[in-house]
């Protein structure tokens, strides 16, 4: 009889807690978006992102509160029109970054089409 390890990489991945799933797509949207890194703002400590999922905030809310009281700008937008772009994140920027960080699987967007 063989054995199998009690958990597979992708069994392993699928268990993350909601804490680590924010920890890694801030990471990815705060790098790509704005330049800066996870320890550049206040969640860096793993309390504050469990406050806010605690309290019901979304992701987009949470880091728009920090373009909003920072003054951030994108530094992903090429040039400039004759549009005002918005600093905040939306919903597309969180899937994109779903999908960077593998937590959004290419054939389950195939699936809904």
């Amino acid at each position: 009889m063989k054995t199998l390890p009690a958990t597979t990489p992708q069994a392993a991945k699928l268990c993350l807690s909601p804490v680590a799933v924010w920890q890694m797509l801030l990471a990815r949207l705060l790098e790509q978006h704005y330049g800066l890194t996870l320890n550049d703002t206040p969640f860096s400590d793993e309390t504050v992102i469990q406050e806010h999922i605690d309290a019901g905030i979304s992701l987009a809310d949470a880091v728009n509160f920090l373009v909003e009281k920072y003054g951030l700008v994108r530094i992903d937008r090429r040039g400039f029109n004759w549009q005002e772009q918005s600093p905040y994140l939306r919903a597309v920027d969180i899937l994109r970054a779903r999908q960077a960080t593998g937590l959004l699987k290419r054939n389950r967007i195939s699936a809904a089409r």
